[in-house]
């Protein structure tokens, strides 16, 4: 949903009026969600000691998901386009952008990321124990209210945000591009860039935003096959035969951006860690801490990441990043792209980590010594929690920068995007391990009792395949031809 919800901010209605509708959708659907737990004719009577539990009615069945899904449309169509409006904010014309403006956008991403975390700990704390102390009905209640005050407020401020139009489709100047090479395959590019064809246009500021109009690169010169003007194109310079030089640069930078997505998917994949195998891991541990005078559980251990993944962010903003800009400088502390390095260097070192700590766990079982205390897996979490906010905060900020201006949209929901394909990849990879490692009878690196197991193996796999995706990332990024305005 945030892919499609981008894609019709990007090209229909805006991100302002896409978020706006997107909150009102999630609103009806917490709303629906709310009456099936508090009205008793649209939920099953309580059953705490009956011998027999009548089941939900179809009807009942239907009003719960129709409200789970309407949350899901709604809160994933604007999820991500939240994201780049709250940037648009900021004046980023590329040009005349102040150094100061650039250091606030720049925060915004990290705050708002941070806030977005908070907020994770708060529904998974006070929020459940509302639901389960006192009622469903109430948590989910508080929950509507909050998306109403969202909706309300957006709604009430409209005349302070600066709204962007839609530009168009960010697919069809893409197919033009293609489709006119394809034209032109045989055509030779010339030498000298100012030949090839891109548009004047005159018109009246105050009337029609000024698109951005993008500089000639000599990265994949194949590419500018589409903007050569031929005889032909005279005659009939249809948009499906000649293209802009602008529109040829919007396509070479999603050839640029691409694989550095690609690596960030593969990314999630170590960092889907922390909500399965490392909680999974711990459920091996004694969970006790401060000579047992309190008790984790395992599943909480993602909270306390959560924790310090806010705790970074605001140490990094308050202190880290005003003293290297002093140092450096420079309005940026860390680019986009040192941002992304950080994180995949830092969830390297968060598995061997774990892959230390299941070592020494399994080391012990087998020589029956007493078993491994559970705040030795803390130090893999906060490792993991800077990797996060490193990666995930310079990711959604580089690919909002760097995007063609019909995919700033687009852009943020990628990120998303990236971290379903990489939870995908993960549940994969697992399969796999356990397959492969078992097969001739044995109990391989992840049976049902990890004891028998060697998980640790599996977090070696997984350091090999991160430090290999690093070292591609760093290529990339070394060799990054930035977009650049006219």
């Amino acid at each position: 949903m945030p892919v499609i919800g981008a894609a019709i901010a990007d090209t229909y209605w805006g991100k302002y009026k896409t978020v706006l509708v997107g909150l009102s959708i999630s609103l009806a659907g917490m709303v629906v969600v709310t009456a099936s737990a508090t009205v008793p004719s649209l939920r099953p009577p309580p059953c705490e000691h009956a011998a027999y539990c009548a089941p939900a009615t179809l009807t009942q069945r239907l009003v719960f998901f129709a409200g789970i899904y309407l949350c899901a449309v709604g809160t994933g169509s604007a999820k991500a386009v939240i994201v780049s409006f709250g940037a648009e904010q900021f004046d980023d014309d590329g040009i005349g952008e102040s150094a100061a403006e650039r250091e606030r956008k720049a925060s915004y991403f990290s705050w708002y990321y941070g806030v977005g975390n908070l907020a994770v700990v708060t529904s998974g704390t006070l929020l459940v124990w509302a639901e389960e102390k006192v009622s469903w009905g109430i948590g989910y209640a508080v929950c509507a209210a909050l998306v109403a005050a969202a909706v309300a407020g957006l709604a009430a401020t409209a005349p302070a945000y600066r709204i962007v139009p839609p530009v168009g489709s960010p697919l069809k100047g893409a197919c033009q591009v293609l489709v006119a090479l394809a034209h032109k395959v045989n055509v030779r590019v010339p030498e000298d860039a100012a030949e090839l064809y891109e548009e004047v246009r005159v018109k009246a500021p105050l009337l029609e935003p000024a698109r951005e109009q993008l500089e000639h690169t000599n990265q994949f010169r194949f590419v500018d096959k589409a903007a050569v003007v031929t005889g032909a194109d005279l005659e009939d310079a249809s948009p499906w035969r000649l293209c802009t030089v602008t529109q040829v640069e919007e396509v070479k930078t999603l050839l640029r951006l691409i694989p550095i997505w690609l690596t960030s998917a593969v990314y999630f994949v170590a960092n889907s860690q922390s909500q399965t195998t490392f909680v999974q891991q711990g459920t091996m541990t004694d969970s006790r801490i401060a000579g047992g005078a309190f008790s984790v559980p395992a599943a909480s251990l993602t909270s306390v990441q959560t924790v310090f993944v806010v705790a970074s962010i605001a140490l990094y903003n308050r202190a880290v990043a005003p003293a290297a800009r002093r140092f450096l400088g420079r309005a940026e502390a860390l680019t986009p792209l040192q941002l992304m390095g950080l994180g995949h260097g830092a969830v390297t070192a968060a598995v061997a980590l774990a892959a230390c700590a299941e070592a020494r766990r399994l080391a012990g079982v087998r020589a029956g010594a007493a078993p491994m205390g559970i705040a030795w897996l803390l130090p893999q979490y906060v490792v993991m929690a800077v990797s996060d906010a490193s990666l995930s905060i310079g990711q959604l900020e580089f690919f909002y920068d760097q995007a063609p201006e019909t995919m700033r949209g687009s852009s943020t929901a990628f990120y998303f995007l990236s971290c379903s394909i990489g939870n995908l990849l993960s549940s994969q990879l697992v399969t796999l391990v356990a397959s492969v490692t078992a097969a001739g009878g044995g109990k391989g690196w992840l049976p049902p009792d990890m004891d028998n197991g060697h998980l640790d193996y599996y977090f070696l796999l997984l350091v090999g395949i991160t430090a290999l995706n690093f070292v591609l990332f760093v290529y990339l990024a070394k060799n990054y031809t930035p977009k650049r305005i006219r």
